[in-house]
């Protein structure tokens, strides 16, 4: 079982064991046009394996999950960041980011 992590984990830096899963959940607003992407995604020594978005159940134009699932690879310590925006928003500055460092320990 994977490792949680949400937007509480902004600006934290955490640490797991080689091998370990983790994922990371972030509430999105499609419905908006706002999309989390991936600026860092922490390779080599965590690796993206894949993600995927969940919209809210039973609401219409509500926020889902947007979750992204990792490995660590290998020892040493990497940096994911996103940033929220819209995409034809390109030159504005995002609406939020987040950051978190990761320790991948042997």
């Amino acid at each position: 079982m994977a490792i949680r992590f949400d937007e509480t984990a902004n600006g934290s830096a955490v640490e797991i064991q080689t091998g370990e899963e983790f994922d990371l959940s972030l509430l999105e607003t499609q419905t908006a046009g706002y999309r989390w992407t991936l600026k860092n995604n922490g390779e080599p020594t965590c690796r993206l394996l894949r993600e995927f978005y969940q919209p809210a159940t039973g609401k219409t134009g509500g926020s889902g999950t947007h979750t992204w699932l990792f490995r660590a690879g290998v020892s040493g310590a990497c940096s994911l960041t996103l940033e929220y925006r819209r995409s034809w928003e390109s030159n504005a500055d995002p609406a939020r980011t987040f950051g978190m460092t990761v320790r991948v320990q042997p």
